[in-house]
């Protein structure tokens, strides 16, 4: 999503609002994701000077995941904001831990790059259907969310296994 510095200088009050679809492919940085439809953004850029630009976003989307525990797939409505400034002149552009200032490129701000980041940081860490899921068995592989199984799984730790057989050989 590009916002020319042309058409910004033309609007008036400096002020320009976009609305626009962009498709992103992130499946592969994504763990779990699946699919993801195209995010409807709304921005408002503004001209805060004549060679410093303010670009204020809202993004929405609905992801497909598939669940890290049971293997289900589950879609997730994702929303995010973003905020990121800009400049034409090289010499006014900062990057520091309290501020940035990106460089336009071009007479164009290229808004993409902060978009995907700003999705980004809205996906899970690890993707799970819901709070109280309860994962697949073990033994058998059913999704214990759906179905019941007479498995009986038992964790033992192997360095103390030799004990079961000890109490065993009392009885």
């Amino acid at each position: 999503m590009q916002i020319s510095l042309h058409q910004l200088n033309q609007a008036k009050d400096g002020l320009l609002f976009v609305e626009d679809t962009i498709h992103l492919t992130l499946d592969e940085e994504v763990s779990g994701l699946e699919q993801l439809a195209p995010v409807d953004v709304k921005a408002r850029v503004e001209m805060v000077d004549p060679h410093f630009f303010v670009a204020k976003g809202e993004l929405s989307t609905t992801a497909v995941f598939s669940c890290a525990k049971c293997l289900s797939e589950f879609k997730q409505e994702i929303k995010a904001t973003f905020e990121e400034h800009f400049t034409d002149d090289p010499h006014r552009a900062v990057e520091s831990e309290e501020q940035e200032i990106h460089l336009a490129d071009e007479n164009k701000l290229d808004l993409t790059p902060f978009i995907r980041e700003a999705l980004l940081l809205q996906f899970p860490y690890i993707p799970v259907c819901r709070e109280d899921c309860k994962g697949l068995c073990p033994e058998c592989g059913k999704n214990r969310n759906t179905e019941s199984c007479r498995c009986r799984v038992e964790k033992i730790d192997p360095r103390l296994a030799v004990l079961g057989d000890w109490f065993q050989n009392d009885a």
